[in-house]
């Protein structure tokens, strides 16, 4: 096992690589496999964090964000996180991912305190008449501004497109699909409002001047659509990433979804 405890930690490592600059704080990243990458940009702190990497060829990229990174992450074999751009997440981001499995997370998102995301049903569920299983794992991808309020549970093979909003305390059952700009809530999760979007303004801090010069915003900016050659297809991604040897999926995810910045790559209609 490979353990990082610290900046020093990183030159000792053998089996496992950390690609870029990354602050700990009381924080703490162990390596039981090989072949594991950890890809972080600059300018990323990590508080009170543990990332265990519970096997091998397995990738987690953390991307920009202003504030720190309050991650409680388990992976195992052959699975990739990727975590975009200027997200707004609370503490702590639980991730869990397992049998070969992948959690993509776009740009602009807001993840409140205590969500979950896991891939899997930790055991596996039989029907008793064909003897086949029927709780098989299965990726999850969240698109660009999503509004994910505190406390959710996202379930594994959940799909939630760009501008979509999970309302507070909800439950996203395996296979879910949340459509772009609809506002869901509940356990399980039901369509409360759809042809909605939201903007990071928050409203704790506005005078009464504030809140009439926010009840009208023109602008189709968070609005999200299905376009041709720019809207991707998830499963195919997934399909890719599953089949690719560490160091291509590192440069694949790069140049699709660091580099890619079209607007409605993660539509869902």
């Amino acid at each position: 096992m490979e353990t990082i405890k610290n900046n020093e930690d990183i030159n000792n490592l053998v089996e496992n690589k950390v690609i870029g600059e990354i602050e700990l704080e009381n924080s703490e990243i162990k390596f039981y496999g090989s072949n594991n990458i950890l890809f972080c940009d600059s300018g990323i702190k990590l508080r009170k964090s543990h990332i265990n990497f519970l096997g091998n060829n397995s990738i987690v990229y953390l991307s920009y964000t202003e504030k720190d990174y309050v991650l409680e992450i388990y992976v195992r074999h052959n699975s990739t996180i990727f975590i975009g751009k200027n997200n707004e997440l609370g503490a702590p981001l639980n991730i869990n991912v397992q049998e070969s499995q992948n959690v993509i997370i776009g740009e602009d998102n807001v993840i409140g305190n205590d969500v979950f995301l896991r891939t899997i049903d930790t055991y596996p569920i039989y029907d008793a008449n064909t003897a086949e299983r029927i709780n098989e794992s299965a990726s999850i991808f969240i698109g660009d501004h999503v509004w994910i309020d505190h406390f959710n549970y996202i379930s594994r093979g959940a799909k939630i497109g760009s501008g979509a909003i999970v309302g507070i305390h909800s439950f996203i059952p395996p296979m879910d699909i949340v459509k772009s700009n609809t506002y869901v809530l509940g356990n399980p999760a039901r369509e409360v409002e759809r042809d909605v979007f939201f903007t990071k303004n928050f409203v704790g801090s506005f005078r009464e001047e504030d809140t009439r010069n926010n009840s009208i915003y023109n602008s189709d900016v968070f609005i999200y659509d299905f376009v041709s050659q720019e809207t991707l297809s998830m499963d195919n991604i997934d399909a890719i990433i599953k089949d690719l040897p560490v160091e291509d999926r590192l440069d694949f995810i790069q140049k699709l979804f660091v580099k890619n910045k079209r607007k409605n790559r993660f539509a869902i209609l």
